[in-house]
């Protein structure tokens, strides 16, 4: 391959809303369950002990989540190899027959095995779309702004998804092995809304190799890690922890605050609504992707802050605040991460995103489980959030060097050698 890349390929508004509709399905089909989780696990083990429920729950959500550790980097190589478009499409429809059965599933082990799959095919939808977004994006403020969108309607899907699921959950499931219709439809809704965004990708991205790389190929070296990129794939897989121990400790609190299904979709909502406006003030014209470097180490604190005051916290009101919290720390994280890993790769975007993405299912797996496995424990209840603000401090401390790592220079991605990131 030559040196000199070929111009960027225009990033359509067709295309745009595509890979957005993708990542905002998959988040819907993965808010969806959290709410339904307790209930589920409750019926499908014939057990109300709340130790049993709260490891079934969080090894559940880590099957889902750990399930991209084995095969995200696949799925990136993959699309190097074949393109984008095929590997959205498989990873989409996969993702909807899988949603599908994991609500239909009669016990637990298949439930797990639905999960895992599940978790699996969602691997290849949002680090794909990324990849098609750093290959065809060469400035530097668009490429910044267009992985804040795909993160916000990511955050849109997680918004709407558990609404739905706590309605679902709030339907009273009966005593037998099958799952009702009305408890079901949410899944289906969104298995079918996957089906359909397969086919928009089918109709709307371009199929093949996309050439335009916004790195300089000709000296590529795949196995090389440049400066600062492990320090970033390290930061993302603890924030990914974090927000893991969250997401399953928040599900186990529920009980404790005396929350329904309802209100615990409703405080998910907040979360997420906190998180959209966040992003779109960081991703925003106002905020040169250059300066954001610096907003890691300040958003890694107040997510500690946040974590380590939930346990105290006993009304319902105070718990939405320090979820707000969380989520407007986490909404910074996430996607500047995943845009600098991408801006300083030596490596082709597919394979450097898949091992992102693994990375953040580590992370979420370890957080999962390990929420789920304290909060069992009786007197520890409030260890999984302590543990993970501890981790978080000590993350905020590490992200420090980030600013000095990232050595500005020059604003062409193509022209600069990789590793250097345009100021």
């Amino acid at each position: 391959m030559s040196g000199t890349a070929k111009p960027p390929l225009p990033l359509s508004s067709r295309v745009l809303g595509a890979l957005l509709a993708s990542s905002f399905i998959v988040a819907l089909g993965y808010g969806i369950v959290l709410p339904v989780l307790p209930t589920m696990v409750e019926r499908l083990a014939g057990s109300a002990d709340p130790t049993f429920a709260a490891r079934h729950i969080g090894f559940l959500t880590a099957a889902y989540v750990a399930a991209p550790l084995a095969v995200a980097f696949l799925w990136g190589r993959v699309s190097d190899l074949i393109g984008r478009r095929p590997v959205l499409v498989v990873g989409l429809i996969g993702f909807a027959v899988t949603l599908a059965a994991s609500a239909l599933a009669p016990n637990l082990l298949l439930l797990y095995v639905g999960r895992i799959l599940n978790g699996g095919f969602a691997a290849a939808v949002v680090p794909t779309a990324l990849a098609f977004i750093a290959d065809t994006e060469g400035d530097d403020d668009r490429r910044a702004r267009t992985f804040g969108w795909v993160s916000m309607a990511s955050i849109a899907g997680f918004l709407l998804g558990p609404m739905l699921g706590g309605l679902a959950a709030g339907w009273a499931f009966d005593s037998g092995k099958a799952v009702p219709l009305l408890q079901a439809a949410p899944f289906l809704l969104a298995s079918g809304l996957a089906l359909a965004a397969a086919g928009g990708v089918r109709l709307i991205l371009p199929g093949g190799r996309v050439t335009g790389q916004p790195v300089d190929t000709k000296n590529r070296k795949t196995s090389t890690f440049v400066p600062g990129e492990i320090r970033l794939l390290a930061l993302a897989s603890v924030a990914a922890a974090g927000l893991g121990a969250f997401e399953v400790g928040l599900t186990l609190r529920n009980d404790e605050l005396a929350m329904s299904p309802a209100e615990l979709g409703f405080t998910f909502a907040t979360c997420s609504v906190v998180m959209f406006v966040v992003q779109g003030l960081v991703f925003s014209p106002l905020v040169k992707p250059a300066a954001t470097k610096v907003l890691v180490a300040p958003a890694f604190l107040v997510m500690a802050i946040g974590l380590a005051v939930i346990p105290s916290i006993t009304a319902f009101s105070e718990m939405l605040f320090a979820v707000s919290v969380v989520a407007a720390s986490a909404g910074v994280i996430s996607p500047l991460l995943a845009f600098w890993v991408s801006r300083i790769t030596a490596r082709s975007q597919g394979v450097e995103l898949g091992i992102q993405a693994a990375a953040v299912s580590l992370g979420l797996s370890v957080g999962s489980a390990g929420a789920g496995l304290l909060f069992g424990f009786n007197g520890l209840q409030g260890a999984g959030f302590l543990t993970a603000a501890l981790v978080m401090a000590l993350a905020a401390t590490a992200s420090l060097k980030l600013p000095r790592l990232i050595a500005p220079v020059t604003a062409d991605p193509r022209t600069v050698p990789a590793g250097r990131i345009p100021e």
